[in-house]
């Protein structure tokens, strides 16, 4: 899963900074939940995710939380993404700044 996370980090970084710059910041939390599920939907069709929950940090921040399955294993992981945003609007364009897919190992089972 380590590998994988580091895949994905890698996949939608390159995305984010190519094709989705300047979104709305309002849109980014839906269109991120989406590419992350397309990402690993695509990557291995063994892997199931389910988003679990949104929540928004200080100002230009995005943390979600998916849970996932494969044949034998359970596990969670977080995508933390942070933004700088061009003005102070909830609509204000985006541009990623960082992005971290972590696995929560505590919730990793077999």
């Amino acid at each position: 899963m380590t590998t994988l996370s580091r895949e994905c980090r890698k996949g939608l970084t390159t995305k984010f900074g190519q094709e989705d710059r300047g979104l709305p910041f309002g849109s980014v939390e839906q269109t991120l939940r989406k590419e992350v599920e397309v990402w690993f939907l695509g990557r291995d069709r063994n892997i199931s995710v389910k988003h679990e929950r949104s929540d928004r940090g200080r100002p230009g921040e995005v943390l979600l939380t998916y849970s996932g399955t494969t044949k034998d294993a359970h596990f969670k992981f977080r995508v933390d993404a942070q933004f700088t945003l061009a003005g102070a609007e909830d609509d204000a364009p985006a541009y990623l700044k960082s992005l971290n897919v972590n696995v929560d190992k505590r919730d990793f089972a077999k």
